[in-house]
């Protein structure tokens, strides 16, 4: 009874467990494998034995005894055919790793609940050595089912002109799925690698690169352009406006009042604020063609008829308008006429992404590499499931 119990609690294949000893504090069961002579990887000849050496894994955890160890020999054998060299392995065991899969398993699976920090002291272990075993084997808690039904995708710039990322996020739920570096179009389909089964709404700005990615991972799905996007052309057109009229003034403070001024529904400002505005427009053509063409646009629309009728309206006013600016943002919309409709109807946005790329962008900034911004996307997965409490 006494050995089916240390055969169950060793659970290896095909090993004979020859003893147990003891080395100062540390709990050691010699193994054994059966008897066999591995081939060669690259010919499956008989190969010979060259050296062996024993070495030991972690795989196991007691309450009294602390972590016990398992000793196996490993061989460096030689093809007597092609003169190749390798290393023999077992399966389940690393042989560059200090520990068993399976007690990698068992302690990642023990930080649910608690602290990494709390398990690697009962362990008596390095933080980052149960952190990095966390990270490794916390995707297999998951469920590998990913359908969401829309998503969000968009670039950040961990700086500007050098170094950019790509993060796809379920855009109901906050959902991280996938951190990848670059902003081009194999990037970005790397990203939605994830979720292109199930995906039925894709959330983008207006970036050719993403279209094409869109139409080529998911092309069963709806490509809706967000919203924030699209109104930021029209306030950056304002904006060079307000700069070439000399409206920015010295002070921060100046330049918020006159944006604010520029970008708010008129119903919301007061008689005076209105009269400024107005005052403004008639010293600019182009201001006023710009602040009209922002005031006119659809937002928002009952159904896809009514929101067709209404772009088309727009588009067919300020398509030939004198102001070049209005007319560039007219001519980008054309293009893009289906997914601004979608736009206009669908609920989903970018919002909630926001906060996350300036989680990511601040990691960056503190000296974190992808792999710790992968984690933290990791992360967020693990406390949207309600995995981590």
């Amino acid at each position: 009874m006494y050995a089916q119990f240390i055969k169950e609690l060793i659970d290896l294949p095909d090993v004979l467990i020859q003893k147990v000893r003891k080395e100062e504090e540390r709990w050691i069961f010699e193994l054994s494998p059966t008897e066999q002579c591995p081939l060669c990887p690259v010919c499956l000849k008989r190969t010979i034995k060259m050296t062996g050496k024993k070495k030991q894994w972690m795989h196991g955890y007691a309450q009294r005894i602390g972590i016990f160890w398992v000793e196996l020999p490993v061989e460096r054998r030689r093809c007597g055919t092609c003169g190749m060299t390798f290393s023999t392995s077992y399966p389940g065991i690393s042989p560059r790793s200090v520990a068993t899969d399976a007690f990698q398993q068992w302690a990642a699976q023990c930080c649910i609940g608690t602290s990494i920090q709390a398990v690697a002291r009962m362990l008596k272990l390095p933080y980052t050595t149960v952190e990095r075993w966390f990270y490794t084997h916390a995707p297999s808690f998951l469920s590998n089912d990913i359908q969401p039904k829309a998503v969000c995708v968009d670039e950040f710039a961990f700086r500007k002109g050098h170094d950019y990322g790509v993060a796809v996020m379920d855009a109901e739920t906050g959902e991280v799925y996938a951190v990848e570096a670059g902003k081009n179009e194999e990037a970005i389909g790397r990203a939605l690698a994830h979720v292109s089964d199930s995906v039925q709404y894709v959330v983008s700005d207006l970036a050719p690169a993403m279209k094409k990615a869109i139409q080529g991972m998911c092309p069963e799905a709806k490509h809706v352009v967000d919203d924030f996007h699209v109104i930021q052309l029209f306030t950056e057109a304002l904006d060079r406006c307000r700069k070439s009229l000399g409206k920015e003034g010295k002070k921060h403070g100046h330049v918020r009042y006159v944006c604010r001024f520029l970008t708010q529904c008129p119903e919301k400002l007061t008689e005076e604020e209105r009269q400024t505005v107005q005052k403004w427009q008639k010293e600019s053509d182009s201001l006023q063609a710009v602040y009209q063409s922002l005031q006119h646009y659809v937002s928002k629309s009952q159904n896809e008829r009514q929101a067709k009728r209404r772009l088309n309206a727009w588009i067919h006013r300020y398509l030939f308008c004198p102001c070049s600016a209005v007319r560039a943002i007219a001519k980008a919309l054309v293009k893009r006429t289906d997914e601004i409709i979608s736009c206009i109807l669908s609920p989903y946005s970018n919002g909630k992404m926001e906060g996350t790329n300036n989680k990511i962008k601040l990691m960056k900034r503190r000296g974190y590499g992808y792999r710790n911004i992968q984690r933290f996307a990791l992360r967020v997965r693990l406390e949207t499931a309600n995995i981590l409490s």
